[in-house]
């Protein structure tokens, strides 16, 4: 490790960078939690898409229809949490959300997204709804098989992009040795300022 704060914040977008393309990564399936719609945490596994550093921002995919597009409507904040434990790092990131349908953010994912990816916004019921059996909620012709990438274009409509904008970040390093720790604060001219934290 560094004793640099500006070394360990581009360290860390750079990790954060690594766990949008190597699956392997710890940062790949983060939690995002959001407040719930009767005012409780709630929290879920999802998986990190995209980051830009430069902006401060971090993406996940969700269906429209889902829990999460709800409570980040009626509250934007919300916290993600990042542990990779071959590298013992753990980041928890304060953040303001939007989920977006239209436009060229969500047009652009829709368009990177594997067709295996977007099997899961065909479904015909909005996720958490109840059903009378343990059901994968997708329509039959493609229960079982891959499907085309036309046969995904109906899902477009139930796909969204959860664009976070990061607004703190605490890093912390576990070692045998003494750990490490340092908060990041996004002010309002978009700067980062840092600064060491007691363990």
């Amino acid at each position: 490790m560094t004793d640099s704060l500006a070394q360990t914040h581009s360290d860390l977008w750079n990790e954060l960078g690594r766990g949008v393309v190597d699956r392997r990564h710890g940062f790949h399936v983060p939690t995002l939690s959001t407040i719930g719609l009767d005012g409780a945490p709630c929290a879920r596994s999802v998986v990190l898409r995209r980051i830009d550093a430069e902006r401060g921002e971090i993406q996940c995919h969700t269906d429209v229809r889902s829990g999460k597009a709800a409570e980040i409507a009626r509250d934007a904040r919300v916290a993600w949490h990042f542990y990779d434990e071959s590298r013992k790092l753990q980041l928890r990131v304060s953040a303001t959300a939007e989920v977006l349908v239209h436009g060229a953010v969500a047009d652009d994912a829709w368009a990177r997204s594997a067709v295996t990816s977007r099997r899961c916004y065909l479904a015909p019921r909005a996720p958490g709804a109840v059903c009378d059996a343990p059901s994968p909620n997708l329509p039959e012709g493609v229960r079982d098989r891959r499907p085309t990438e036309e046969e995904t274009l109906p899902g477009r409509a139930n796909f969204a992009v959860v664009l976070t904008r990061a607004t703190a970040i605490d890093w912390l390093f576990l070692a045998s040795e003494g750990h490490q720790r340092a908060r990041f604060t996004r002010d309002e001219a978009g700067e980062w300022q840092g600064c060491w934290l007691e363990p």
